[in-house]
């Protein structure tokens, strides 16, 4: 009995031992950041973005100091899919890609309007390297080589500058973590729903963006660029963009608003503005159905903070405030509205309407299915919008007051 107590071990450590037979050491592979697509003549266009770990020993807050070289690099190949892309990069790459740290993927216009999303988002939920929460973008205007060639000032990868935009830019755009990868397929595979993905548009392009030469340029704005609009997709295709004010109507009705600022243009007969930062928006969404019409009814809810005064309006007087909460108020319904009008117009349902129309009665949902597009750019839209002006910010009186 001992001794067979002991071959069972023997054996018991043998496979544990082997498990290492597979391993790839760290300095056999290819950490990849970022991934661009673009399109052109019929082919696809792959960009992969890997981390050169000698260049990434910057100095303090990203400066290009220490190490070698610069702190990524890009390769590009062509194929005629994009897996056939990954294939043939296997020829020119030294080492072997490893996907599981990409932090974003950048799709140029014209290929997400000609060739569509389907095929990234197959490759990505294939690869069991790649996750789910990677942030995806649109390149506004421009490819996915442009954008992932700008070596820009405090930040050393293009991609980690790109995801930290994000986040900076949500107070704009209502979009706090950015448009991910599973949002993207629940959207459209899941949700009866349009997907919509964030758009990068360059600042300003010179003839050194790609080079980091230009990080000595005290200049920022020369090589840098803007987390701008989303881009609206009729199921896997683009068709059109959002601007600004509609990208924060579309994240109001999500309900994905922290907080943003809204700028109102009108100081009674003066010329000025009036800021407010508007905080902890909550929205809701319901339909109702009735003689064959669809009506949507979108109560938002919130608090704002006086931000900026550049008129002379004295925010002491209660019917003042009264008058400011209602130009949030209309402001805020003026972005929803112009954002559900263009959706209609391209009958394009990125709201998820037609999911809510199944959850609430299944029956009626399937007497429009066949037919959602027409219908959708045919309901009626009601908006119930209550902010309340909560502070007026550390002082009552403004400066442009005269005494």
């Amino acid at each position: 009995m001992r001794r067979w107590n002991l071959i069972a071990v023997i054996f018991s450590f043998t496979f544990v031992l082997s498990g290492c037979a597979g391993r790839v050491e760290l300095n056999e592979l290819l950490i990849v950041s970022s991934i661009g697509v673009d399109y052109k003549k019929d082919k696809t266009i792959v960009h992969f973005q890997v981390v050169n770990p000698g260049g990434t020993a910057g100095g303090q807050g990203g400066a290009p100091s220490g190490g070698s070289g610069g702190s990524v690099y890009t390769y590009t190949v062509v194929g005629e899919t994009l897996y056939d892309a990954v294939e043939k990069g296997r020829n020119i790459l030294p080492r072997k890609l490893l996907f599981s740290h990409i932090t974003s993927v950048i799709i140029g216009e014209k290929y997400a309007r000609k060739k569509g999303i389907a095929p990234i988002f197959d490759f990505m939920e294939r690869n069991h390297e790649v996750r789910d929460n990677i942030i995806m973008f649109v390149a506004k205007n421009s490819t996915a080589k442009d954008i992932l060639s700008i070596y820009t000032p405090i930040f050393k990868n293009p991609g980690e500058s790109l995801r930290n935009r994000v986040r900076l830019a949500a107070t704009s755009t209502g979009i706090s973590e950015g448009i991910k990868e599973k949002d993207v397929v629940r959207w459209r595979y899941g949700e009866f729903r349009d997907p919509v993905i964030q758009g990068v548009g360059i600042v300003k392009i010179n003839d050194s963006q790609d080079d980091t030469s230009n990080l000595e340029n005290i200049h920022a704005n020369d090589k840098t660029y803007r987390i701008s609009g989303l881009a609206v997709f009729n199921k896997d295709k683009m068709v059109a963009w959002l601007n600004n004010d509609q990208t924060r109507g579309w994240s109001i009705i999500n309900n994905r608003v922290k907080e943003i600022f809204i700028l109102s243009h009108k100081c009674d007969s003066q010329k000025g503005n009036v800021g407010f930062m508007v905080k902890k928006v909550d929205s809701s969404t319901k339909v109702e159905h009735s003689n064959g019409r669809l009506k949507y009814v979108v109560t938002i809810k919130g608090r704002a903070i006086l931000q900026e005064v550049t008129c002379a309006v004295d925010v002491g007087d209660p019917q003042k405030l009264l008058e400011m909460e209602k130009r949030v108020n209309q402001e805020l319904a003026r972005h929803i509205k112009s954002t559900v009008k263009k959706a209609q117009e391209e009958k394009t349902d990125v709201f998820g309407f037609g999911k809510l129309l199944y959850n609430k009665d299944p029956e009626v949902w399937k007497k429009y299915k066949e037919n959602w597009k027409e219908k959708f750019s045919d309901v009626e839209l009601e908006t119930n919008v209550s902010i309340k002006l909560e502070s007026v910010g550390a002082r009552v009186e403004t400066i442009h007051e005269q005494k």
